[in-house]
Parts: structure tokens; C-alpha cells; sequence
């Protein structure tokens, strides 16, 4: 690689995380006047940060009850000392007061929250031509989603609950191929989604062998039958809602094929089956 090119590319990667930072945190304004805050409470989330700017007289910003762990603060808020910005480390309800004047009810909260983050499904099978299909995001934060192929291009960000849409190009190769699509939330592990795609001799999942599976929910054994009256020769495998695969492939060559969902946690998963005639995703829940 050149040199210059290098460069080049070091100084995107750069750019792009410190975007992607940004994004990130949310910085909340209070306005300190007399004899109020404004707004008085607040809902952040852990990452964010609360900033106390002076409008008129002369106030503090002083923490009364705060939760374990967390940073306590004074500051005064006058025209000498215009500002201040507290960044929110600790989950937990804050209470903070304007000490001249508690008195006389200038006192102010927020509740903190721990990030969250869901992205469903998994992952999204297409067919070759371009088009387009779509991922739940369910997050109480602002989040980025960033693709590792140029091919597939997704929604670069949004706030809360949210759609992310990935833009596929036609497939002009004989191999399937797929995009790895990554979700993220500050504070919290990443997401990785992936978007499926056939190649030009592929099959769409319209074609694909239908399964039954039971019982759904499963509490130990799960059984994998095939609706086809011949025996199906295909592999099995299983994902959670963070996209990654934890069991399988498991392969079925006959009627059925079982799996032990025994030793994993409750919750939702998802099985992707392939076979010579396509590819199907069911959904599945773990209960004891």
C-alpha cells in the first residue's frame, strides 16, 4: 500500500470515531435564573452530560442527594461563572439545589439510566437483484450502525427506537456473500446484524423447504422437522438477539434433526437453515 493512501486511510478511520463519538452523548442545558432551573428535572442516560448555563442573578449548582459512586458537585452560577458541565458516570436518581435559595424552591433532578440496545433480527436473507431491507433498533440512546462492505449501505445513526434500512446492490458474482452491519451504543457491548445475500444462480427463501419445529417455546430438546415427503440434506444453525451464532452448524440429513437448548439462558433466538433449495430463519423461545 502507498504511502499517501495510508494516510488516507488512517485519517478516515480517525474521522469516523470521532463522529461516531460524538454522536454518542447527549448534552442536556439548564438555564439558571431567578429563582429557578429550567427545566427542573430531566431523564439522561449514562454517557450523557448535564450543563448548568447563568441566565440572570447569582446561584450555585450543588448536589444534595446523589447515588453511590457518583461524583458530588458545588459550583457557582453567576456573570463571573457563566457555566458548568457534569458528565453522568452513575446509573440513579440525582437531586441537586441553588444553595442561597433552596428555600425558596430552586431545586432540580434527573434519573440517569444505563444504556440500552436490541437490533433485530439477526440477520436478513436476500435475494440477488438490489434492494433494500430493514433492522429493528429498541434503545432508550443514540446509536451509529456502520456496514464492513461497500456494497450494502445502512443508516448511519439514529436516537431511541429506530429502523435501520440497508441499501444491497445487485450480486454479480455466483457466490452468496453477506455484510456484517455493527450497532453501537456508548457504554455498552456492540451489536453485529448481517445482511444475507444470494448470487446470480442463488435461490430465494420463497423456495426453500418449509420446517416445523417443536415445542416452541423449548425448554430442553428441540425437534426440526422437514415438511418435504424426501429426506433433505441441510445445516442448522442458532443465533441470539446480538446476532451471534452460539450453536450449530448442526446438520440435518433425513426428516429431522434435533437440538439441546438445555444449557442456554431464556430468551429469544433465531435458527437459519440452509438447504440445497434455500435458506429460512425461524424464531425461537428458550423458557424453563
Amino acid at each position: 500500500m502507498k504511502k499517501s493512501t495510508y494516510v488516507s486511510f488512517v485519517l478516515l478511520f480517525l474521522a469516523v470515531m470521532f463522529i461516531s463519538q460524538n454522536v454518542f452523548a447527549t448534552l442536556y442545558t439548564v438555564q439558571v435564573q431567578n429563582y429557578s432551573f429550567n427545566p427542573s428535572s430531566l431523564n439522561v442516560v449514562v454517557g450523557d452530560t448535564v450543563k448548568w448555563v447563568w441566565v440572570n442573578g447569582s446561584h450555585t449548582t450543588t448536589s444534595s442527594t446523589i447515588p453511590p459512586g457518583a461524583s458530588s458537585w458545588d459550583s457557582p452560577i453567576n456573570s463571573s461563572h457563566q457555566t458548568y458541565t457534569y458528565p453522568v458516570t452513575i446509573a440513579g436518581s440525582y437531586n441537586y439545589v441553588c444553595t442561597p435559595h433552596a428555600s425558596m424552591g430552586m431545586v432540580g433532578s434527573f434519573v440517569a439510566a444505563m444504556p440500552t440496545l436490541q437490533v433485530t433480527p439477526p440477520s436478513q436473507h436476500v435475494a440477488q437483484g438490489a434492494g433494500t431491507t430493514n433492522f429493528s433498533v429498541v434503545s432508550n440512546s443514540s446509536w451509529t450502525a456502520l456496514s464492513d462492505t461497500s456494497w450494502c449501505i445502512v443508516t448511519p445513526s439514529g436516537s431511541g427506537n429506530g429502523t435501520i434500512t440497508a441499501n444491497y446492490q445487485a450480486n454479480p458474482t455466483n457466490a452468496q456473500r453477506t455484510a456484517m452491519i455493527t450497532v453501537t451504543v456508548n457504554g455498552i457491548p456492540s451489536q453485529m446484524v448481517s445482511v444475507v445475500q444470494d448470487g446470480t444462480v442463488g435461490v430465494n427463501d420463497q423456495n426453500a423447504t418449509s420446517f416445523t419445529l417443536y415445542p416452541n417455546p423449548v425448554k430442553d430438546k428441540l425437534t426440526i422437522t422437514s415438511g418435504s415427503s424426501r429426506a433433505v440434506e441441510g445445516r442448522i444453525s442458532v443465533f441470539d438477539l446480538n446476532g451471534r451464532q452460539i450453536a450449530g452448524p448442526v446438520i440435518i440429513s433425513g426428516a429431522s434433526a434435533t437440538i439441546d437448548f438445555s444449557g442456554f439462558a431464556d430468551g429469544v433466538y433465531f435458527l437459519r437453515i440452509t438447504t440445497a433449495e434455500g435458506n429460512s430463519i425461524q424464531r425461537i423461545t428458550k423458557q424453563e
